[in-house]
């Protein structure tokens, strides 16, 4: 073969290899808490000093730490590990793989160890529903062991369904070995872990939040009545649960919610969060709460950047039907500053220069970053707004020219 005859085979060959190779794009996600820290900046407010060895607290309407102290530091999560409980039962439910009308046998008075309990009679059969109850109100370790072994079948195999979803769910720091939170050296976690729980669980199963905040339960004849004593002390409290422990104290996993003006013809139902380990007394732990949401609800507003599906701008699109695709914001940018700072809020988006095809809807490709002053306080995803099919092989193929040319 002579020169002139192999220079269209090579063609051929280099056009092929364009064809399969991938181009490399960023692609944003949602905000990660890379570090368990307020922003540090002299406009964010200093918070309370509180009697307690770690705590953290969260906006959860925009998913921003407002504040925190040692939220990396380890714990026994005591009852607080029924979140987890109470979050795979949530989704067993919603998997239809247990029902709320279901009936389930009460564990072995041997099976249950000491400590709150809503007293299932042995042999006896019990609802799911009235478990859930007794779970969710009481923090009942006899509820929690009959609802991990309806569903996993016993409590280690319930377990190993605690920390494969705890890995999911990015809780680095934390292992499970009980449904219940009795004390175990292998049992542990932190506040910034609970805090990620809690914020699925509001998430995913807000339906749910009323339940937490059931300020007594009765059965078998025997009326107990919730520990979280803010639910007494505050309107805007509607959960989580409460925890003790000989080495840690006295824990809450705090949910509130308070209604706040947008503009000025909106109100939104702001919620917070918080999670306190290492308290001195149930009281302790209930005034300190309440510390902690005073602040966030009084020295901080949320506003609003953009409404969902706003449209941003439109970025390129390579090897696709179109080209070109629109972005926008899955949902409305809302981000919590201090009071009286709106004015030094500025923001910039950050994208690739193309996106290749396949596109599909609600894609993640980019994030728009938000700064206090010269202070990032917070990061939002940003979403391919439609999708892009691949385009046949002569469009691929000249779209995979162009980008080999650009590369020089």
């Amino acid at each position: 073969m002579n020169a002139t005859e192999r220079v269209p085979t090579q063609m051929v060959r280099c056009l092929l290899l364009l064809l399969l190779m991938a181009v490399s794009v960023h692609l944003g996600s949602s905000p990660s808490w890379a570090a368990v820290t307020a922003p540090p900046s002299s406009q964010w407010p200093s918070p309370p000093k509180l009697a307690a060895r770690s705590w953290i607290l969260v906006d959860a309407t925009t998913g921003q730490i407002l504040a925190a102290s040692n939220a990396d530091r380890v714990i026994a999560p005591a009852s607080l590990t029924k979140l987890m409980t109470a979050y795979l039962t949530f989704s067993a439910l919603r998997e239809r793989k247990i029902r709320l009308d279901q009936s389930v046998a009460s564990p072995a008075e041997a099976e249950i160890p000491q400590g709150a309990r809503m007293f299932l009679l042995p042999g006896k059969n019990v609802s799911i529903n009235e478990l859930v109850q007794g779970l969710l109100t009481l923090g009942a370790h006899d509820a929690a062991i009959a609802l991990a072994k309806a569903i996993a079948g016993s409590e280690a195999a319930f377990v190993e369904q605690m920390n494969k979803t705890g890995q999911k769910l990015g809780l680095t720091n934390t292992r499970f070995a009980n449904s219940t939170g009795v004390p175990h050296s292998d049992h542990v976690s932190t506040v910034a872990d609970v805090m990620r729980l809690a914020t699925n669980i509001v998430n995913e199963f807000p339906e749910y939040l009323r339940e937490f905040g059931r300020r007594e339960f009765m059965y078998n004849g025997i009326r107990q009545v919730n520990r979280n004593r803010l639910l007494w002390l505050d309107n805007s409290v509607d959960g989580l649960i409460t925890g003790r422990s000989d080495t840690e104290g006295f824990a809450i996993a705090i949910s509130a919610h308070r209604p706040q003006p947008v503009g000025t013809r909106e109100r939104l139902q702001r919620r917070l969060l918080a999670v306190i380990a290492g308290a001195a007394s149930e009281e302790a732990r209930a005034q300190e709460g309440l510390k902690l949401l005073n602040f966030g609800f009084q020295q901080f507003d949320v506003v609003r950047l953009f409404r969902a599906d706003e449209a941003s701008e439109v970025i390129p699109v390579y090897k696709g039907v179109s080209g070109h695709a629109r972005l926008h914001f899955p949902k409305d940018v809302l981000v919590a500053i201090p009071r009286g700072k709106a004015g030094g809020i500025r923001t910039q988006l950050e994208r690739p220069n193309a996106l290749l095809a396949p596109v599909t809807l609600g894609q993640p490709v980019g994030q728009l970053r938000i700064w206090l002053g010269d202070t990032e306080i917070h990061q939002v995803p940003v979403a391919a707004a439609e999708s892009v099919k691949s385009a046949g092989l002569l469009g691929r193929a000249i779209d995979a020219l162009r980008l080999w040319w650009k590369t020089f």
